[in-house]
């Protein structure tokens, strides 16, 4: 399992009426995290623990008080939890910052950034640190949301931009209909074609891109972007909520036999359904994995596949490197062959 620690809540912050940040006290355990990256926040909750990912919407990089936002999600059940329970003085805990929503700093470029919703949390720590450290980069934001309360950091987003000329923000406003008497920039309506190929004709070179938001609209803008000539390795994506452990939709009542080389050289061998991730099976089976967030964005569950087929329905986690590798994830992957060998380390 992923090493834990406890740290309390400096501030809860208001941003609207449904999101929230967290501001922690500085902790050795979260001292080195990226901008992009997100927490795994272990909670109990009804008697059971439950694991969810926040992203920083703090930067390290401007020395800035570890914060990460969370906005209420309808039924989510750490989402409510949080923001009607979490007080200053209070207690989480967290395990090391994970993710790999993230970039290097230093050359000058022109970025190109599509937020949904909360979306923005990671994308703030990244542009603010672009910002920052590269004194020639220009960042373009197009952010989505329903009406002009529910615009998470639009005070913070509006002092960034008198700060730095660099900047600029368009709001897009999908259900509100009433014009607001504001300078901001704003459009009563939702991202279309027309928005982003404006931005790219508006550039002299072809932006990098950042999104994160609900599914359909990154989905929507990378296959847009693509279809203008911005290539996929130029496009960086971060889920909007994780994988979760599911099961699928057929009715096969099919086993695999599961046989892992553990790290101290025991064998764990366990009977896996075909229609269930590896990792849900072992915890029903009473054998405790590495695992964390359930969700294939943290990492904590990979394991080698040495031999036999899984079909991992998501990846977050892990580069090109180690898929090549022969590296999985346990929490979305689902066994195919009768008999799957895997090994740690």
């Amino acid at each position: 399992m992923a090493t834990k620690a406890s740290i309390k809540v400096k501030r809860v912050i208001r941003e609207t009426p449904d999101a929230i940040t967290l501001e922690l006290e500085q902790h050795q355990i979260i001292a080195r995290y990226q901008p992009g990256q997100f927490l795994n926040f272990f909670l109990e909750i009804d008697g059971k623990e439950v694991v969810r990912q926040y992203s920083f919407s703090s930067t390290a990089l401007l020395n800035e008080t570890p914060g990460v936002t969370i906005k209420k999600v309808d039924g989510g059940l750490a989402s409510n939890y949080l923001i009607d329970h979490t007080k200053s003085g209070d207690s989480v805990m967290v395990s090391a910052p994970g993710g790999r929503f993230t970039t290097t700093f230093g050359k000058d470029r022109n970025v190109l950034m599509i937020a949904g919703g909360s979306g923005i949390t990671p994308l703030f720590s990244i542009l603010k640190s672009i910002l920052s450290k590269e004194s020639g980069s220009k960042v373009t934001l197009l952010y989505a949301n329903k009406d002009y309360e529910s615009i998470i950091f639009r005070n913070e987003l509006e002092s960034l931009q008198r700060q730095y000329g660099r900047l600029h923000v368009t709001h897009f406003l999908s259900v509100q209909d009433t014009a607001i008497d504001t300078h901001l920039d704003i459009k009563y309506r939702r991202i279309n074609q027309s928005d982003l190929q404006k931005q790219l004709a508006n550039t002299a070179s072809h932006p990098e891109v950042f999104l994160c938001g609900p599914d359909s609209l990154m989905n929507f803008s990378s296959e847009s972007l693509t279809t203008f000539g911005i290539t996929p390795e130029s496009i960086r994506t971060e889920a909007f909520t994780g994988y979760g452990e599911t099961s699928t939709n057929d009715n096969r009542q099919r086993q695999s036999e599961i046989n892992i080389q553990n790290l101290d050289g025991k064998l764990i061998s366990f009977l896996a359904d075909q229609n269930k991730p590896i990792l849900q099976s072992a915890l029903e089976a009473g054998i405790r994995l590495p695992h964390s967030c359930k969700e294939a964005m943290c990492g904590t569950c990979k394991i080698r596949l040495t031999s036999g087929k899984i079909n991992m329905k998501a990846n977050y986690a892990l580069p090109d490197d180690e898929l090549d590798d022969g590296y999985v994830l346990l929490c979305s992957g689902f066994p195919e062959s009768d008999i799957l060998d895997m090994m740690y380390g």
